[in-house]
């Protein structure tokens, strides 16, 4: 029987068994990503510093031994981590204004995207950008339509 990633997670966290990882298939331990073990786990913010020292050492740590120590180390509780999502990219920038800030500031588009993100999420951050945006030309009308 093909087991899911959650089940060896509720595993990790409910029943701790030593044996468990030895008794799966081979099909069950195509299932056990550490990655994805690791991810779930970090969901919870207590963990985290868990996760990291798991990390700095991954290319030495086998499935085996990440579920060993994790199922040792982590309290035995049920619990729900609530699913860290990533940014929705629809909170990017407007292209022209990441093609400014790369200009102006002599970097990738990636960075600039950065950059610009950066200068949004604050009240400074949003006037340095208008003053910018209209010392290269561009309208007010525009930059009020690009939500600054």
């Amino acid at each position: 029987m093909a087991r899911m990633l959650f089940d060896h997670l509720n595993h990790i966290h409910e029943k701790q068994t030593i044996g468990y990882y030895d008794n799966l298939s081979e099909e069950d331990k195509k299932t056990f990503s550490d990655y994805m073990i690791c991810r779930f786990v970090s969901m919870n913010p207590d963990y985290l510093l868990v996760v990291n020292e798991i990390q700095k050492c991954w290319e030495w740590v086998k499935s085996r031994e990440l579920y060993l120590f994790l199922s040792q180390v982590l309290p035995q509780k049920k619990q729900f981590n609530k699913y860290i999502k990533a940014t929705v990219a629809d909170d990017k920038l407007d292209h022209w204004i990441v093609e400014i800030l790369r200009q102006y500031f002599h970097i990738s588009s990636k960075e600039a995207q950065k950059y610009g993100e950066i200068l949004y999420d604050s009240p400074e951050g949003k006037k340095y950008l208008r003053e910018l945006l209209i010392r290269h030309g561009r309208e007010a009308k525009e930059i009020k339509k690009a939500g600054l």
